[in-house]
């Protein structure tokens, strides 16, 4: 779906019954699905994919020219709905997109950042005894400027600060050997990745297997994945902020219930008489307790025994 389907498409007129293939079907029907499903935006794009996928593996000379162009203007529709296609907007006609690329004069910095993290991340995660030498050994495979090919213009300061500024976080780690280096070295990798990198635009796209990080430039759908990751993960901290508050609260209340004896907890001004145990007998009026009341008071003591002794046991104190 390149500049060709753009040419083809501004010299043929569409036939809409000849435009229908199946897979393209499958992914309008998915791309639906997934942004009904509380925008499932992993979904929509995995959709878009497979479908370019097929596109790309079939066999073209079965595709009649109203089903390729029908194709690479739906995958372009999508592309520049979700903001992926630079300054193109959602009525833009053309097929294909120009994506957003990362600056020439900003790959060497990127390139050797990504580079030293990958290699500090997988030493990290595969050694147990890490030490300074080692990290010093890393720094210094990794050219303090970029490599030959870092730039001079004004613009690629940004990403000279940050390689300096790696190193520098690096070398921190390297005064003193610790128990915990290999841990502070993976918090320095997630640094690198979440903060720095991302700051200026930036995401590093970790990969299995030894596979080098891809350096990518940080998109709208990207940030609106992270502002969400982020909101979950607020809504999480907060909800067992409130979980430890009512927790917390209970506790106080069941210290504060245990602490009142059963023998007691009935001596108040609504009852005028009691039993050996202190359960009412008459109310503050005099009259008895009739046996319905009183069998339902008892349980009450009985329970509130249970938890006085519970309370006593756990305080270190004998029987009341």
């Amino acid at each position: 779906m390149t500049d060709i389907l753009d040419k083809q498409a501004s010299n043929h007129q569409a036939d809409p019954e000849q435009a229908t293939w199946p897979p393209l079907q499958k992914a309008k029907t998915d791309i639906f699905d997934a942004l009904c499903d509380s925008f499932n935006t992993p979904s929509a794009m995995r959709a878009i994919s497979e479908l370019i996928s097929d596109y790309n593996s079939a066999d073209k000379g079965a595709l009649t020219i109203d089903q390729q162009l029908a194709t690479g203007r739906w995958v372009t529709s999508i592309v520049n709905t979700f903001g992926l296609n630079g300054p193109a907007t959602i009525s833009d006609s053309s097929i294909g997109w120009s994506g957003i690329d990362i600056p020439e004069y900003a790959k060497p910095y990127l390139t050797s950042i990504s580079q030293l993290r990958d290699t500090l991340r997988q030493q990290a995660r595969s050694s147990s005894d890490l030490d300074p030498e080692r990290l010093k050994h890393i720094a210094a495979s990794v050219p303090p400027e970029g490599g030959s090919s870092g730039s001079s213009v004004a613009a690629a300061v940004p990403y000279q600060q940050l390689l300096s500024t790696v190193r520098s976080e690096l070398s921190t780690l390297t005064l003193t050997p610790h128990p915990s280096l290999n841990q502070d070295v993976l918090q320095l990798c997630d640094r690198i990745r979440d903060v720095h990198l991302w700051d200026i635009g930036i995401y590093l796209e970790d990969r299995a297997d030894g596979v080098p990080s891809l350096i990518r430039p940080v998109t709208k759908e990207l940030r609106t994945l992270k502002a969400n990751e982020k909101a979950q993960q607020s809504a999480k901290e907060e909800a067992k902020k409130v979980a430890l508050v009512e927790r917390e609260k209970a506790e106080k209340a069941k210290e504060e219930k245990g602490r009142v004896s059963h023998l007691d907890m009935f001596q108040t001004e609504e009852w005028s008489a009691w039993d050996e145990d202190g359960v009412p007998v008459k109310d503050k009026e005099g009259v008895e307790v009739t046996k319905s009341r009183g069998k339902k008071l008892r349980k009450e003591w009985e329970r509130q025994r249970k938890v006085h002794e519970a309370w006593r046991e756990a305080n270190g104190m004998g029987a009341p």
